[in-house]
């Protein structure tokens, strides 16, 4: 299956090819990245994906995977909404049911995945731009617990975009929880080096150094908790040459906040 994306849209490749990659190593189970790389028709050496960026996604989907697995396991009927979840299979890889669960991004993007996965009764596509908010009235408001993922989505936002997201995801559901990975801003401005993104032609627009700051973009939303790539049961898992270097990180408050997934809450 050949395919051609641009800019944003062809990010998604780079976190795709890090866990198929891994998953190939035993690191991250996702047989379903690993099919997927398999019967795409792409030229992944072009996005020199480095082997630490392979790890480090990974990490993050483990993370997340990991906070939404408990979460719906709390919350059996609850509505989890994944956007821009690019060609990622979260829903099948972590084999766990729900009353309904969404995977947004652009119409390329869900046009390809279609044709990877299919869906079923509790398991839906929504084509559309995360920015354009009117797919927020489409969504069909079930169960008593809210999950929002966004896994490599609002680094390519702006301020604004993200506090109207958040606002609109309040006046549909008055309350949720948000799981998201953010850039420290110094992460923000080397973002133009990295190799991958070059490729791209993807613009990083957006980090946060202290997720406090966040409080401030809506009413009732607070920070939870904020969960490292450099933590110990995390770097446990990880290939053991790499081991070394994400426990010193671990040390060095520039370098664990560089990049780190934040959880946050909005009450009514």
């Amino acid at each position: 299956m050949k395919i051609e994306l641009k800019n944003e849209m062809e990010t998604l490749i780079i976190p795709l090819y890090g866990k198929a990659k891994m998953s190939e190593l035993g690191v991250f189970k996702d047989p379903f990245a690993e099919e997927a790389i398999a019967k795409l028709i792409y030229d992944y050496s072009k996005l020199k994906i480095q082997d630490k960026t392979q790890v480090m996604l990974a990490m993050r989907a483990s993370i997340i995977d990991d906070f939404a697995k408990a979460f719906i396991g709390k919350n059996r009927n609850s509505l989890v909404l994944h956007l821009g979840c690019g060609l990622d299979a979260r829903f099948m890889r972590l084999g766990i049911q729900t009353e309904i669960w969404y995977d947004l991004d652009f119409p390329e993007v869900i046009n390809i995945k279609k044709q990877l996965y299919s869906q079923t009764a509790n398991y839906r596509y929504i084509s559309s731009s995360v920015t354009n908010l009117d797919w927020i009235d489409g969504i069909r408001m079930v169960g008593n617990e809210v999950l929002i993922i966004a896994e490599g989505l609002f680094m390519y936002l702006s301020e604004n975009e993200i506090k109207a997201l958040l606002e609109a995801l309040k006046s549909k559901f008055k309350k949720y929880t948000i799981i998201f990975d953010a850039y420290s801003k110094l992460t923000v401005k080397s973002s133009k080096y990295h190799p991958s993104l070059k490729k791209t032609g993807a613009k990083v627009k957006w980090g946060v150094d202290d997720p406090r700051e966040i409080e401030g973009y809506i009413k009732s939303i607070k920070h939870l908790k904020t969960l490292y790539l450099t933590d110990k049961k995390v770097v446990e898992r990880i290939p053991k040459k790499y081991r070394i270097m994400f426990r010193v990180a671990g040390f060095f408050r520039s370098a664990r906040e560089a990049h780190r997934v934040i959880i946050m809450k909005v009450d009514e």
